[in-house]
């Protein structure tokens, strides 16, 4: 037998060695796989590599990024050491990410990091804090991939030379091994919380969820669906989603057939079924409605299951039921309808107005049904400004097929449309009957105040003829009669004129147009100034607002309104205010104050009366007729007028005009 020399015996020793740290590595492995435990798979990672290598000291050390002393700085933390002395380190030793330092330096480099001599090192001046000052050689290898490391893993000797190149294999091996480790533990600590949120998501969601398999059974039911089908998690897995025992039924209350589920739906078609309407028993045998969204559940491009979303509706259904009972009691006709504009609900007067029964409605278009309405804009326009603003419209409608006229109004809701309609052709025809007579008095008026001028100016001619040839033949009481005779001559004209202006306020209108109130009242005031120059009036007004309407007749209004302010003043100079406020969306509200002698509220009504007059002549004069013209004016506008006085306390008269944004049609009778 051959001798064996010197280096037959290192290379044996080599192999064992070698084979020592293969098997080292191999048990490491092995326990990173089974445990879960990351701590103690550290701590087992340093000893292994401190009995492993000719090393006094193994740490595994973390990287905590955004963790430093400023924002984007982060930190390095010692985790795990082998060593006498250092455990009680663990956890309390911090750095700062240096690439000074061989730990820092590391956690960039490809390759493990070698220092020969810690001490003379010339490429790093800062001194680890994790190695004693006794430490004179280590080699350093980053944890984890380059982008993302999780940390390092270092070995150190207090003895030169005895830690070499050889051992970066062998401690890279170990990193990547944790390193494994720490990746897989990460996604299950990361699945395992993604998977309590969804947990905590089920079973505190407002919303019902169940989960049905493949043969329809159920599997999983949250806590809401628990109370909504009044059983318990595992009571419901005993049941299939078409058992007996739910007593199924749809909206309509006709029961539910297997094929005729959403289940049913979603399995063969593999589309998501949506709101659909189901009633089921409780153990109690309470009825309970649910709104039912079911969605398919697909693996491997296989039908798996569903997934049924539940809300319950047992008090809209109760609701629905009662408000159809009472709609179905009154007298308006009631006509519902969906987003669509398809129908959901014809009470009793509605089918008699529209003379078809509902069941030839439901679920039908109102254009499909009714295509003639559409001729008639207003009808089109109101129902799609009603669903796109939110808001109410109405309108009138001639409805040719029955030779009636109906009052429309359209309410909008979150699921379409509620529409109240009544038949008007009485108060149509009652209303043209009113029309035409006020059309034939207002012919009368105009013509007897038109006819009466020629005579009373015939009156008054002769009254100053005598006045001017036989005045001086009149004692005192003669000339008294003769003024008190042109005087009520004069008034008999000014009744005349203002009984004309009154018949005309309709029939010689202007058409409506955006007016400018202050540039009206300046007109006015115009008008007014030697008026308002004797009485030595103050008229004050804030910036009036550009209202709707005809600009002469509201000047009227205006000039009638100061000029009784500053005749009815009283003993003081007359001091008016004229103010607006917006009243609504549509109108706006004028007040013409004055501090004068005032009305008994009592007479607010009857001073709006033709030839109405409340004061004598000493207190003023007045034909009796220019709040009448004034309330027939705001009438014709759409409209009212009225009196806040106390006597001695002032007045305050208002009226409401139109705003420029809204479409009032004036009130018109034509002259024949």
């Amino acid at each position: 037998m051959a001798e064996m020399g010197p280096s037959d015996n290192r290379s044996n020793d080599e192999l064992e060695y070698h084979a020592h740290q293969q098997q080292v590595l191999a048990d490491l492995g092995s326990q990173a796989l089974e445990t879960s435990d990351l701590e103690t798979l550290l701590e087992d990672a340093a000893e292994t590599v401190l009995e492993t290598l000719p090393v006094d000291r193994c740490s595994v050390l973390e990287y905590q990024p955004d963790c430093g002393e400023n924002a984007d700085d982060g930190r390095i933390v010692l985790r795990a050491t082998a060593s006498d002395g250092a455990e009680d380190a663990v956890g309390k030793t911090t750095s700062p990410v240096d690439e000074e330092t061989q730990a820092g330096y590391a956690l960039e480099a490809a390759e493990p990091v070698l220092v020969e001599d810690l001490r003379s090192d010339s490429q790093f001046q800062a001194l680890d804090p994790f190695f004693a000052d006794e430490m004179d050689t280590g080699i350093t290898v980053r944890i984890g991939p380059e982008p993302d490391p999780w940390g390092v893993l270092s070995a150190h000797s207090s003895t030169s030379d005895s830690v070499g190149r050889t051992a970066g294999t062998f401690l890279q091996t170990v990193a990547n091994t944790l390193a494994s480790t720490i990746k897989r533990e990460q996604t299950t600590r990361q699945r395992d919380e993604e998977a309590a949120v969804r947990q905590t998501i089920l079973e505190t969601c407002p919303i019902g969820i169940t989960l049905i398999d493949a043969d329809g059974m159920n599997v999983f039911a949250n806590q809401r669906a628990e109370e909504l089908l009044g059983r318990s998690n595992p009571e419901l897995q005993t049941y299939a989603h078409d058992d007996e025992r739910w007593d199924l039924i749809d909206e309509h209350g006709v029961p539910l057939a297997a094929d005729e589920l959403p289940f049913a739906t979603v399995r063969d078609t593999g589309e998501p079924v949506y709101d659909e309407i189901v009633g089921i028993d409780h153990p109690d045998r309470d009825r309970v409605w649910l709104s039912a969204h079911c969605g398919p559940v697909i693996h491997d491009g296989e039908f798996d299951g569903a997934v049924y979303a539940l809300r319950e509706i047992t008090e809209r259904r109760r609701l629905e039921s009662k408000l159809e009972e009472i709609l179905g009691r009154v007298d308006d006709a009631i006509c519902a309808f969906d987003t669509d504009l398809r129908y959901t609900h014809v009470n009793e007067r509605a089918e008699e107005l529209l003379q078809r029964p509902e069941s030839e409605l439901l679920g039908e278009t109102l254009w499909d049904r009714f295509p003639e309405a559409t001729e008639d804009e207003i009808v089109q326009e109101s129902f799609e400004e009603a669903l796109e603003t939110g808001e109410q419209r109405s309108y009138e409608h001639y409805y040719d097929p029955v030779d009636a006229w109906f009052e429309v109004t359209v309410y909008p809701s979150e699921t379409g449309v509620s529409v109240y309609f009544r038949d008007i052709t009485e108060r149509k025809e009652s209303q043209h009957q009113l029309e035409e007579s006020n059309e034939r008095l207002e012919q009368f008026a105009y013509a007897a105040s038109h006819d009466l001028q020629e005579p009373l100016r015939m009156v008054t001619s002769y009254l100053q003829l005598i006045e001017s040839r036989y005045g001086d033949e009149l004692d005192e009481d003669g000339q008294e009669f003769i003024d008190f005779a042109v005087d009520g001559a004069e008034r008999m004209r000014e009744m005349i004129d203002g009984l004309l202006a009154f018949s005309r306020v309709e029939t010689q209108g202007e058409p409506f147009e955006p007016v400018d109130l202050d540039d009206v009242l300046a007109d006015v005031t115009h008008d007014l100034r030697v008026q308002i120059d004797e009485h030595d009036a103050t008229i004050t007004a804030d910036s009036l607002p550009t209202v709707y309407g005809d600009g002469n007749q509201l000047r009227q209004v205006l000039q009638n309104l100061l000029s009784n302010a500053i005749t009815y003043a009283g003993d003081e100079p007359p001091e008016i205010d004229i103010s607006s406020e917006r009243a609504s969306r549509n109108w706006w509200q004028i007040d013409v104050s004055d501090e004068g002698i005032g009305i008994d509220p009592a007479e607010a009504e009857r001073v709006f009366g033709v030839f109405q007059r409340l004061h004598t002549d000493d207190e003023g004069s007045g034909s009796g007729i220019g709040l009448a013209l004034c309330e027939r004016i705001v009438e014709r506008h759409g409209g009212d007028i009225w009196v806040d006085s106390e006597p001695g306390e002032g007045s305050m008269f208002s009226f409401t005009v139109p705003a420029t944004d809204t479409a009032v049609m004036p009130k018109t009778t034509n002259n024949a």
